[in-house]
């Protein structure tokens, strides 16, 4: 009898052998099925959902808990123009849209948290009380989760990249050093909510991992340094992941893009062992990470987004590049980030071929 889904993600990420690993996948932008339909993607084809099903792509079912502000700011447009869309967010951050270009990452034009004044005030949002945070009827929520054969995820929240979002990538690397208390407050505020929420949902609901987000990395490595960061958010991590593996979770990652390398030994003493999504022009080759960590160190993503404008002789290359890290174990490979718009539908479709072939999928 072929194994379920669930069954095979949990043997991949167990190091034992799957038959065939989960054809998971990252998305796409915003203007990238657009495009496809040009050149012979159906109309009807026009989200990740139904792009996913076109394809034969496999996907995770979970719960995503509200971690975050709550309740949030009404959402205001500034500025509404042919060209742009400025606007300020239920988090309070000001943001402009490009309706000509891309539209995948608005660019922000300011933050709400300047000082330890503007916190004080919007701390009064992040309450760690679970009212309108967690569904009501979980027992509802298990049944439903279990009828899929996929493996189930619960969202854990975020750290730091929570606090670099409402201060900014570059107040951040100020704050941190001349107000160090006050990112403390903010980091240990969502570590909060989280660990007063997370047992709640665990208590009525089953699930195989854990997924967070940071995004903190550029390409030459961390926003702040280890050290700080072992100090600083290691702790919390540590507080939240004992929760996780209580529940019997032990697989757990969190999405950080750009150059993670520096964080790996961190992220592994916080309990987070699974490294996502692995931007190899980022600087976090999975061909690298394997050699330097080893099988401490469970992986998905990896897969070098760019060269899928290159044509099918450098997408098989990089096929088969990952190849040993994928025939180690614990490693379910795929595009690093979503796919981009200048990607055409051709060599989408034979890199999946391909990746097919190859990974026998």
């Amino acid at each position: 009898m072929e194994l379920t889904l669930r069954e095979r993600f949990l043997r991949t990420m167990h190091y034992q052998y799957p038959g065939r690993i989960p054809n998971f996948e990252f998305g796409y932008w915003a203007e990238t099925l657009p495009r496809w339909h040009s050149e012979g993607l159906p109309a009807e084809v026009n989200d990740e959902a139904s792009a996913y099903t076109y394809f034969g792509i496999e996907n995770f079912v979970g719960l995503n808990p509200d971690l975050n502000i709550k309740p949030p700011f009404s959402e205001e447009t500034i500025r509404d123009d042919a060209e742009y869309r400025t606007y300020r967010d239920g988090r309070g951050i000001t943001a402009q849209i490009n309706k000509k270009g891309t539209k995948s990452i608005p660019h922000f034009i300011e933050f709400p948290i300047k000082s330890s004044k503007e916190w004080k005030e919007y701390k009064a949002r992040l309450s760690d009380s679970p009212e309108g945070r967690i569904p009501d009827n979980l027992s509802e929520t298990d049944a439903n989760l279990r009828k899929s054969e996929a493996p189930r995820t619960i969202f854990f929240g975020s750290m730091l990249g929570w606090v670099r979002d409402i201060v900014g990538f570059e107040a951040l690397a100020y704050l941190i050093y001349d107000e160090r208390k006050l990112i403390e407050d903010m980091v240990e505020t969502f570590c909060r909510i989280a660990e007063r929420c997370l047992p709640i949902v665990l208590e009525k609901v089953e699930f195989d991992a854990a997924g967070g987000w940071e995004d903190i990395c550029f390409n030459s490595g961390p926003l702040i340094s280890p050290k700080m960061f072992d100090e600083i958010v290691v702790p919390r991590y540590q507080r939240i992941t004992r929760i996780l593996k209580r529940y019997g979770i032990d697989v757990i990652y969190t999405d950080c893009d750009g150059n993670i390398v520096p964080l790996i030994p961190s992220f592994l003493k916080g309990g987070i062992n699974c490294m996502f999504p692995l931007e190899v022009h980022g600087g976090s080759d999975p061909v690298l990470i394997r050699e330097r960590f080893g099988p401490d160190v469970l992986l998905m993503g990896g897969v070098d987004k760019m060269v899928l404008r290159k044509g099918p002789n450098e997408i098989e290359k990089e096929i088969l590049r990952i190849k040993s890290v994928l025939d180690d174990g614990g490693f379910i490979p795929h595009i690093d980030h979503r796919v981009p718009a200048d990607v055409n539908l051709e060599n989408y479709q034979f890199y999946l071929k391909v990746k097919r072939e190859i990974f026998g999928i």
